[in-house]
Order: C-alpha cells, then sequence, then structure tokens
C-alpha cells in the first residue's frame, strides 16, 4: 500500500520528458515561471498543504486552552459528560486529519518537488547546454559549466519551496492567529502583530545580504569545481609540466576565496537566526504579559490565557 502511494506521487512528474520549445528566459523571475509553471498544478497543491499545516497548527493551541477550560470546570463530572463531543472532535483532529495533513505535505515536497523538480531542472538545462556551440564550450570550464547545471536545479526547488513554505506559512499561521487572539481579546493581538512589523523589517534587512552572499558564494564554489575538475581532466599534462607548488598555491587561493564567501554568508545567517529567536521570545514574553494583566483585571479566562501563549 505504501509503495504505491509513494509512486503515485513519485511519479506526478516525469523528470526526463523533452523540454518545451525555446530556450529559458534570462530574466530572474520569467526563468522561475519557466520551471514553476510546468508543474503548477503540483506547486498550487502544495500551497493547499501548507496552507492546511498552518491551520492545523492554530487550531492545536485551541485545542489546549480548551482542554484547559474543561480542567478548571467547577462541576467536573458534568463538564466532562458535556464535552464527549468535544474531546472525540480533538481526538479525531489530533489523531487522524493533523498527521494527514502533514503527511501529505510530505509527500508532495519530499516525494514529488525535491526529486522530480529537481532532475526536470537539471536535464533541460542540460539539454539547451549541451546544444550549445563549441566556442561556448572552449570559453569557460567545463567543471563550472556542470556545477552550474547541477546547483541551479537544487537552488530553485530550495528557493520556491522555501517561498511556499516561510512566506505563504507565516502569512496563513500569523492572520488566523490574530483573528482568533482579536475574537478572544484585541489586547492579545498587539505583540503578534508587533512581531509581524519587526519580522517584515527583518525580512527587508536581511534577505538581500543574505542574497548577494549567496550569489558570491555559488560564484566561488563553481570556480572551484571547475578548478578541480580542470586538473584532474587535464592531469597528464599537469603531471608532465605543472609545478606542484604552483597548482597547489592555485588551488589553494581558489578554496580560500571560496571559504571567506561561505563565512560572510554564514554570519548573516547567524545574526539572522539569533536575532529570530530574540524576536519569538519577545513575542511569548509580550502575549504571556498580556495575558496576566488581563487576568489579574479578571478580564481573561484561564483557557483563553492557554490558548495565546503557545
Amino acid at each position: 500500500m505504501f509503495d504505491r502511494l509513494f509512486r503515485f506521487f513519485e511519479s506526478r512528474i516525469q523528470a526526463t520528458e523533452p523540454p518545451p520549445p525555446g530556450a529559458p528566459p534570462t530574466g530572474l523571475l520569467a526563468f522561475y515561471r519557466h520551471f514553476v509553471g510546468q508543474n503548477r498544478g503540483i506547486f498550487v497543491a502544495m500551497l493547499f498543504s501548507c496552507l492546511l499545516v498552518a491551520l492545523s497548527d492554530t487550531v492545536t493551541p485551541v485545542v489546549i486552552g480548551k482542554l484547559v477550560g474543561l480542567l478548571g470546570a467547577a462541576d467536573r463530572p458534568a463538564a466532562l459528560v458535556q464535552a464527549v463531543p468535544m474531546l472525540i472532535a480533538m481526538a479525531v483532529f489530533m489523531l487522524v486529519l493533523r498527521p494527514a495533513v502533514v503527511v501529505l505535505d510530505a509527500l508532495l515536497r519530499f516525494n514529488t518537488v525535491m526529486p522530480g523538480f529537481t532532475n526536470q531542472v537539471r536535464w533541460q538545462n542540460h539539454w539547451h547546454v549541451v546544444r550549445q556551440s563549441w566556442p561556448f564550450f572552449q570559453d569557460d570550464f567545463a567543471g563550472r559549466i556542470s556545477n552550474r547545471v547541477m546547483q541551479t536545479a537544487n537552488a530553485m526547488r530550495e528557493s520556491a519551496v522555501s517561498g511556499v513554505r516561510a512566506v505563504w506559512y507565516i502569512v496563513v499561521y500569523g492572520i488566523t492567529t490574530i483573528v482568533l487572539l482579536w475574537r478572544a481579546d484585541w489586547r492579545l493581538a498587539v505583540p503578534t502583530l508587533a512581531w509581524f512589523a519587526g519580522y517584515v523589517l527583518f525580512l527587508r534587512y536581511f534577505v538581500p545580504r543574505l542574497r548577494d552572499r549567496s550569489k558570491t558564494a555559488s560564484h566561488l564554489r563553481s570556480r572551484v569545481v571547475a578548478t578541480i575538475v580542470d586538473i584532474y581532466a587535464n592531469i597528464l599534462t599537469v603531471k608532465l609540466f605543472a609545478r606542484p607548488s604552483a597548482e597547489d598555491r592555485h588551488v589553494r587561493g581558489v578554496m580560500e576565496a571560496h571559504q571567506d564567501a561561505i563565512v560572510g554568508h554564514s554570519r548573516v545567517i547567524t545574526q539572522f537566526i539569533a536575532l529570530l529567536w530574540m524576536l519569538n521570545a519577545m513575542l511569548l514574553v509580550g502575549t504571556a504579559g498580556v495575558g496576566i494583566w488581563l487576568w489579574q483585571a479578571q478580564a481573561l479566562d484561564v483557557a483563553v490565557f492557554a490558548m495565546a501563549v503557545p
């Protein structure tokens, strides 16, 4: 049964079919549309599955809040009898619906997009590259060309999936969370609104820097691969005429430049993660502080507080 399920999702993208007529466009957005558009249905399905995951994650704190409210009931036997339908619905949601949504999302990401879309981009890139003229290959390193063919597919898949999951998930999860908190008490939603504003500022600051450093690191990685492949491909010439010290110095310089680029990229990533954790901590503390203040003023129920804090 599981093999049939896996095969169904794994066969949604025919990676090595002949590419559409015409070369891929040169513009970044047009380049993405060219490849993503060939699998529009898959990415729409992934948007839908991510929507369901975000909604299920939003409902989970509501379930916790309802359980806390039930445990705080004065007449426990009567409250438990009255809550039986709700408890059954919660159990179905947690044991059946939520796992099914998560599995669907994982199947689309890891069993459809990751193998199929990645190799489709690689195949079509290779198909177009191998049909270039002889001077095209003479003017560049074979290693750099092959590295671009391989790495472009990974970069496109990761950025497309991250765009769906990071942006779309946060938008859906954030909006539904704000709506739920606003319905309980608008003051509970203020920390989440502030978090959204801070997150947008984070993206505006960090995304351009991550993009530039990632581009630099990618170029230098291609140079490293090109240098090593060129040495191995011409190993007879290297053995006969090159000096090992000169070759070592050349390769060392290329690798050190690539390492410096990775270091710069990694620093920005670490800064982003650290500041995002601080922002998340401020959200938790802010929501808890507002909740305690409202609870002390007898304006907030414990069940609503339990829903808001997670």
